[in-house]
C-alpha cells in the first residue's frame, strides 16, 4: 500500500511539472509564433518592394521611351505638313504658269514666234527664252516627283512612329498593371498580419535598417575611408549645391512610383528633377543614371554622387534603387510607396555603386 501511495504522489507530481511545463510553453507561443511570422512577412514584403521597385523602373523607361516617340512622331507629322504644304504651292505655281501660257498661245504660239525672228540674235534670244521654260518644266517635273516620294517616305515614317506608340503604350499599361499587383500584394499582407506582428516587422526592418547602415560604415572604413556620422558637408561645387538644395526642399513629398515632380517622386525621378535644377539633364532610369559619370570608390565618395541598389551587385541593368548622397553616410531617397522624401543612412545590402554625374 505504501508503494501505491508513492506511486500515485509521484505520478500526481510529474503531472503537475508536466501542467507547468505545457502552460509555460504555451504562454510563450504567441510571442513565439508572432517573431516567427513576423520574420517571414519581414522577408516577404521586402522581396515584394523590391520587385515593384524592378517593375516601376520598366515602367519608367517604357514611359521615357514613349515620350521620345510621341515628340518623333509630332516632327515627323510637321515635316509631312510642311512638304505637302510646299507641294501644294508648288502645284499652284504650275497651274498659274500652265494657265498663262495657254492664255498667250500655249508652246505652238512660243514656237511659231521662235521660227519668225527677223535676226541671228532675235532668235538665240528666243531659243535661250524656249531652253529656260523647257528646263523649267523639267524641273518642276522633277520637284514634284520628289515631293511625291518624299511625302510617301514620310507617310511611312509616321505609321511606324504611331505603331511604336501603340505598342509603348501598350507596354506602359502592362507595368503599371505589375507595379500595383505587387503593391497591393505587399499591403495586403500586412493587412492580414495582426498588430503584434507589424509591430515586429516595424522592428525588424528598423533593425535591419541600422545594422545595414553599420555594414555600409565598416566598408567605408576597411577600404581605408572615414565617415563622420554627426559631422557637417559641404558641396564640391555650385552645380552640386543646387542639386542637393534642390532634393532638399522635397524632403517630405510622398513617394509616387512614375514620380517626376513635387506632386510625388520615385527614387530616380527625384534625382533626375534634382540635377535638372543645376542643368544637368540625368536619364529618367536609375540603370541609366548609373552610367552618367564615372564611379567613384567607397573612400571617394561626396556629395552629391548618386548611389545605386541591384539585385545582383556585379550587374548593374539589374539596379532598381537610386538615392543622392550628402555626406557622411546620409542620403536624401524616395525610398518606397507609404513613405515620403527623407534623409536616410547609406546601407550596405544590395550596394553596387556609385556614379558622380557632375564630374
Amino acid at each position: 500500500m505504501h508503494r501505491i501511495r508513492s506511486a500515485v504522489a509521484l505520478t500526481g507530481l510529474l503531472a503537475t511539472t508536466l501542467t507547468g511545463v505545457v502552460v509555460e510553453h504555451a504562454a510563450a507561443d504567441p510571442l513565439a509564433n508572432a517573431k516567427a511570422r513576423a520574420a517571414v512577412l519581414t522577408k516577404q514584403v521586402q522581396q515584394l518592394r523590391i520587385k515593384a521597385e524592378v517593375a516601376t523602373e520598366r515602367y519608367d523607361n517604357v514611359e521615357s521611351r514613349l515620350t521620345q516617340v510621341v515628340v518623333r512622331r509630332g516632327l515627323a507629322d510637321q515635316a509631312l505638313n510642311a512638304v505637302q504644304q510646299a507641294a501644294a504651292e508648288a502645284q499652284q505655281q504650275e497651274s498659274d504658269r500652265a494657265r498663262a501660257l495657254y492664255e498667250s498661245g500655249g508652246d505652238p504660239a512660243m514656237l511659231s514666234a521662235l521660227l519668225a525672228g527677223s535676226n541671228p540674235s532675235d532668235v538665240l534670244d528666243r531659243s535661250h527664252l524656249a531652253a529656260a521654260v523647257i528646263a523649267y518644266q523639267t524641273h518642276t517635273a522633277q520637284a514634284a516627283a520628289d515631293t511625291v516620294s518624299k511625302v510617301a517616305a514620310l507617310d511611312r515614317r509616321d505609321a511606324q512612329l504611331s505603331r511604336q506608340v501603340t505598342r509603348l503604350q501598350v507596354g506602359a499599361s502592362n507595368e503599371a498593371n505589375r507595379v500595383r499587383t505587387l503593391l497591393a500584394t505587399a499591403h495586403k499582407s500586412l493587412l492580414a498580419a495582426n498588430g503584434e506582428v507589424r509591430r515586429i516587422v516595424r522592428a525588424d526592418e528598423a533593425a535591419a535598417a541600422a545594422a545595414g547602415a553599420q555594414d555600409f560604415v565598416g566598408a567605408v572604413q576597411a577600404a581605408g575611408g572615414t565617415i563622420n556620422l554627426g559631422g557637417t558637408t559641404k558641396a564640391p561645387n555650385n552645380l552640386v549645391a543646387v542639386a542637393i538644395a534642390a532634393a532638399r526642399a522635397q524632403l517630405g513629398v510622398p513617394y509616387v512610383w512614375g514620380g517626376t515632380s513635387p506632386a510625388g517622386f520615385d527614387c530616380s525621378g527625384l534625382t533626375q528633377w534634382a540635377y535638372a535644377h543645376a542643368g544637368i539633364q540625368l536619364p529618367r532610369v536609375a540603370a541609366d543614371q548609373y552610367n552618367a559619370g564615372p564611379h567613384p570608390s567607397l573612400t571617394q565618395l561626396l556629395p552629391g554622387d548618386l548611389l545605386f541598389w541591384a539585385t545582383d551587385t556585379s550587374n548593374p541593368t539589374t539596379i532598381h534603387h537610386v538615392t543622392m548622397y550628402i555626406g557622411n553616410g546620409q542620403m536624401i531617397a524616395a525610398p518606397h510607396t507609404g513613405t515620403v522624401v527623407q534623409i536616410q543612412p547609406v546601407y550596405m545590402p544590395g550596394f553596387i555603386g556609385a556614379t558622380r554625374p557632375w564630374a
